[in-house]
């Protein structure tokens, strides 16, 4: 039905988000030259793009504007916002997210060591990608390992049927 309803143009598939194509985020003109001169700067800063802070100097525009901007484009999910003022272009997420894959693949869990190992991040910044992974549904921390997919949902099974409760963060 949605493909039927998306090749009639009915509805818009944007990032990974259905909408009528009247609907969605749109940028002021202002808003949209902001958007272009700070997209290239995340996705040059690829797995350690700059923080909001920064882009002032490189823009040389208000840190509001840029932060406001950022997080409208965010709620479209032409970025993410990982912590606070901090931006993922989405090819980086959905690199770090593959290399995330792999790692659950060879290993059978990801920890945040292997995960810092396997981006080159320093160990605070792999985590903040694993928790905003976490928070996005697309790995579930059990303890000290994360999991992806039906291996995550095996374990959280299995937790849950252990003490009657969901181990949480700690």
């Amino acid at each position: 039905v949605l493909h039927h309803l998306q090749t009639q143009g009915r509805m818009l598939a944007r990032h990974g988000f259905l909408c009528l194509p009247a609907h969605g985020e749109r940028l002021r003109q202002a808003d949209q030259m902001v958007a272009q001169r700070v997209l290239p700067l995340l996705l040059d800063g690829r797995f350690d793009p700059p923080w909001v802070r920064d882009m002032v100097g490189a823009t040389r525009m208000p840190e509001a504007q840029i932060r406001s901007v950022l997080l409208r484009l965010a709620r479209t999910a032409e970025v993410y916002q990982v912590v606070k003022d901090l931006f993922y272009h989405p090819a980086a997420v959905h690199e770090l997210a593959q290399r995330a894959r792999q790692l659950q693949a060879s290993e059978g869990a990801i920890t945040a060591a292997r995960f810092r190992d396997a981006t080159g991040l320093g160990r605070k910044r792999a985590i903040q990608i694993l928790e905003f992974f976490d928070r996005a549904g697309w790995l579930r921390r059990v303890g000290w390992i994360t999991l992806t997919g039906s291996v995550c949902l095996l374990v959280c099974l299995w937790w849950l049927g252990r003490d009657g409760k969901m181990l949480g963060y700690g």
